[in-house]
């Protein structure tokens, strides 16, 4: 298996550690949060329930080590959120994320679910938008404003 072409499974609980690092790496590239991050250490934290329940997905690489996740939450009943989605900085810009994007979608339109919401980093709006969210709103987060995006699930069927 390549990394462009990824398997995509339901995390572990082994590897939340190994999660949460990934999580870092991806984070940290970002030059105009980097300060507030490391100051604020307890951002970046998976709750271990969040991988009991199944609601963390893993892209793995051909040794099955995770090189990219999503997580999300049950937003109401008709949307989930989409709390986190992380690639591995070498691994950017391979389809990785466009990928745990689209099992997302599929999931939640699978179960019935009407929309996919996230608050965007400012700096993955484009990214967002080429996976076919469009900006609704604007979040309010600990780091300041975000957008809110939607990726509306009625035309994917189940």
């Amino acid at each position: 298996m390549t990394p462009e072409a990824p398997v995509l499974r339901d995390a572990r609980e082994d590897e939340l550690a190994e999660l949460e690092a990934l999580q870092w790496r991806a984070s940290l590239i970002w030059d105009e949060y980097r300060a507030d991050l490391e100051a604020n250490p307890d951002a970046i934290a998976i709750p271990l329930e969040q991988i009991q329940a199944g609601r963390i997905r893993v892209a793995t690489d051909e040794d099955d080590r995770p090189i990219g996740f999503s997580a999300v939450c049950q937003h109401d009943s008709d949307a989930v959120e989409l709390d986190g989605l992380f690639v591995e900085p070498s691994r950017m810009r391979r389809g990785i994320g466009a990928r745990l994007v689209a099992d997302v979608a599929g999931r939640a339109a699978r179960a019935g679910v009407a929309r996919v919401e996230v608050v965007a980093n400012p700096a993955a709006v484009a990214f967002y938008a080429r996976q076919g969210f469009r900006q609704t709103d604007v979040s309010q987060t600990r780091f300041g404003p975000a957008p809110r995006m939607v990726l509306d699930l009625s035309d994917r069927g189940a």
